[in-house]
């Protein structure tokens, strides 16, 4: 029986797409990409290797805005070193990795390095080479630069149609030099005659800023390729010890949650069959719901991904939610990415837009 994918609170909307989608200039060996990426956790399939990774570039930030599990993060903060980027890249290339971003809790455009990373990825022959940005370090140079390097799409996170609440939700920010910014990206993309990067300006939809939902999508319709808009999701504080509490394997685990008390309704994860998170460090996860760091699978330094990708941990995991068993496994059990996020507000506004086909993407 065909499981039904439950809605996780992303709508995308087709912006300048309309005219002519950014994603048809792939070809053939993206379309193979996509149909793995729906397939695989449909069926259970486990390829060989992550069809994609989040490789942290950094952890750093310039912003502290109101809803980023990032506010909680305790750790060291770092810049990844090209040695082990080249390290991983060079395996994902081995292994012919579709879709690699280049940031999990951090603002990458802080990687004084950026544009080497990216052109790196591409000239080892990845696919799709992205990153999320909040869009305030990027500047005119570094975006040259970005385009020249070969950058498949770029991500901007901007949750307000007006200075008043995008600058109280994004302390630290200016909203017009981020709008500003954004443009001049597209413009410059223009006028080198440049398809990709496909640009998404995308909101959280917050009470500081439901009521602005429609005049932030007029506003970048027309101007980018796509404009999202997701489900607030609240973080959860790091458990203590968690790695110490769930080892791996335990299958008697299986019998009884390891939280309990939680009582959140949950869809199979996707994510535990497309994609790994490493960290600036080396550390590997499963997923980017891991955000604290609390079920390491390993570390790229010293092991392959490939071994941890198909390694016990993982597998152990896979396992348990193939059977349906998500509340045995802590972060799991506390995630809202497997959790259904469906907005009948939200839902009932985007109605009068056209909802791209294709809008679950590995961001």
């Amino acid at each position: 029986m065909k499981r039904i994918v439950v809605n996780a609170g992303f709508y995308e909307i087709l912006g300048t797409d309309r005219s002519g989608n950014a994603d048809e200039t792939f070809g053939p060996e993206y379309k193979e990409y996509r149909r793995k990426w729906f397939e695989y956790p449909q069926n259970y399939t486990l390829g060989d290797f992550p069809l994609h990774l989040d490789v942290e570039s950094t952890n750093a930030c310039n912003l502290k805005c109101v809803m980023c599990t990032r506010n909680f993060m305790e750790e060291e903060i770092g810049f990844i070193d090209f040695g082990l980027y080249k390290k991983v890249i060079d395996e994902a290339a081995d292994h012919k990795l579709p879709s690699l971003k280049l940031n999990f809790r951090g603002e990458p455009l802080l990687h004084p390095d950026l544009p080497k990373l990216v052109k790196y990825a591409k000239d080892m022959g990845i696919l799709e080479v992205q990153f999320n940005t909040n869009g305030m370090p990027l500047t005119e140079k570094i975006s040259e630069e970005l385009l020249k390097a070969g950058l498949d799409r770029i991500l901007f996170s901007v949750d307000g149609a007006t200075k008043e609440t995008y600058e109280k939700i994004r302390t630290g920010a200016n909203f017009e030099r981020v709008v500003g910014n954004i443009k001049n990206l597209v413009e410059i993309r223009n006028s080198m005659g440049l398809k990709r990067p496909s640009v998404r300006v995308q909101m959280v939809k917050m009470e500081q800023n439901k009521h602005e939902i429609e005049k932030f999508i007029k506003m970048w319709v027309d101007v980018v390729n796509r404009v999202a808009v997701t489900v607030r999701r609240e973080p959860y504080l790091k458990l203590d010890k968690i790695a110490e509490s769930f080892p791996c394997p335990q299958p008697h685990t299986i019998g009884e949650p390891v939280v309990k008390g939680l009582e959140f309704e949950h869809f199979p994860c996707h994510q535990i069959w497309q994609r790994m998170v490493v960290l600036w460090t080396g550390e590997t996860f499963m997923c980017c719901g891991d955000w604290h760091g609390e079920y390491p699978l390993g570390n790229a330094k010293k092991e392959t991904l490939r071994e941890m990708w198909n390694g016990e941990k993982y597998n152990f995991v896979r396992m348990l939610h193939k059977r349906g068993r998500l509340e045995a496994v802590p972060i799991c059990a506390r995630c809202e990415v497997n959790t259904p996020q469906f907005d009948e507000e939200l839902d009932e506004i985007l109605k009068a837009y056209k909802i791209s086909a294709s809008s679950s993407r590995s961001s």
